[in-house]
């Protein structure tokens, strides 16, 4: 059992973001406590008290015993007042929550039920338990559509002047993380995360985004039409007001996002009340050219038809990343090929997802590993 690092609980950790930022917080040294319901996670067929697939493969990139995982909802006060009881929580990363732009716009009253409701169940048994550092994954989405006069956007820039359920339920935890701090600002150590666009997947080829059902996200649906398993992409809008047509957004690799919870974990260490960092590159890459540089990377011609733009999307934004660079020490290293690259490993290897055992024997895992 890990005694040197922190016990870290991740609240929707078998997830995308969860499970890759698990191996990092592993590598630390950090025991790692995840809890999720897996409805957006594939499953085991059999055992549901198992680790999920994700999180198995978590274990065998990181070769560490010290990964414990109980299936519940975040929401369930009952169910996380048995976690807090079982562990001795140091730090909570909230992954949980709905996170799709186009979904939030038709089914917004359960995206602020699970959303909103998961965050603050959280920080209720928090407080009954003592617990102060607190890790928020929040969204660009909140700073709205800016004017490409103010991009990129910085963390004092405004936000809730939200385009969809999504960033509005992301926006009001936010607001709720403010008051809950200026309350007691020598009680609480919180960090807001604002993630721009995390894509690519660990290096290994192992760990990726597999959510179940259809993807909301573009570059996952790119690949399920390069290993064909989708006849062909659907182009959301190319009559947008950018250079190309199409909307342009910051993509950072999941890697690097992943290892921004390892230094602002180093952070809370240091700080009471709250602070809030913009994780991008700080480049804008449009949707065409996200869409060639995949077609590189997996040396295919991605099939596509131009469908009229999705309720809720903005057409360009992109992060001064310059806070995190400065006071966190993290700066995002990938590139575009990198991510795509690493994307395309993952779906080539796992053309079915978790369920491709093989992928664990053809994968070559990192020497530092």
């Amino acid at each position: 059992m890990n005694t040197t690092g922190k016990t870290i609980l991740l609240a929707g950790g078998a997830g995308y973001l969860g499970s890759h930022a698990a191996v990092e917080l592993l590598k630390a040294g950090h025991r790692v406590v995840v809890v999720d319901d897996l409805s957006n996670c594939q499953q085991n067929k059999d055992d549901i008290d198992d680790l999920p697939p994700s999180l198995w493969r978590v274990k065998q990139i990181t070769g560490k015993e010290c990964l414990h995982f109980v299936r519940g909802d975040v929401c369930d006060k009952e169910r996380m007042i048995d976690v807090f009881d079982t562990y001795n929580i140091d730090t909570i990363c909230d992954f949980s929550g709905k996170k799709a732009v186009g979904e939030s716009t038709k089914i917004p009253m359960h995206y602020y039920q699970t959303n909103l409701n998961g965050t603050m169940t959280l920080l209720r048994c928090m407080k009954e338990y003592g617990v102060r550092n607190f890790i928020f994954s929040s969204s660009c989405t909140v700073y709205g559509a800016p004017n490409s006069e103010n991009l990129p956007v910085k963390e004092t820039d405004s936000v809730g002047a939200c385009y969809c359920p999504y960033a509005k339920s992301k926006f009001f935890c936010e607001s709720l993380l403010e008051d809950m701090s200026a309350g007691e600002p020598d009680y609480w150590r919180i960090v807001i995360m604002r993630y721009f666009n995390p894509v690519g997947a660990h290096e290994s080829g192992l760990l990726g985004e597999d959510p179940r059902g259809e993807p909301r996200n573009l570059m996952p649906k790119l690949a399920q039409v390069a290993i064909g398993k989708h006849p062909l992409l659907h182009f959301f809008g190319d009559d947008y007001p950018t250079a190309d047509g199409s909307p342009i957004r910051d993509y950072v690799h999941v890697m690097d996002v992943a290892k921004a919870h390892c230094n602002a974990i180093k952070k809370l260490e240091t700080i009471r009340g709250i602070r809030t960092y913009n994780i991008g590159s700080g480049k804008g890459t449009s949707t065409w050219d996200m869409v060639r540089s995949f077609e590189k990377a997996c040396d295919k011609k991605i099939t596509l038809t131009i469908v009229p733009r999705r309720p809720g999307d903005v057409p360009e934004i992109h992060c001064d990343p310059s806070k995190a660079n400065k006071e966190l020490g993290w700066r995002a290293e990938k590139s575009v090929e990198n991510m795509c690259e690493d994307l395309w490993k993952f779906y080539s290897l796992n053309p079915n997802g978790y369920q491709d055992s093989s992928a664990l024997i053809e994968a070559v895992l990192p020497v530092e590993y």
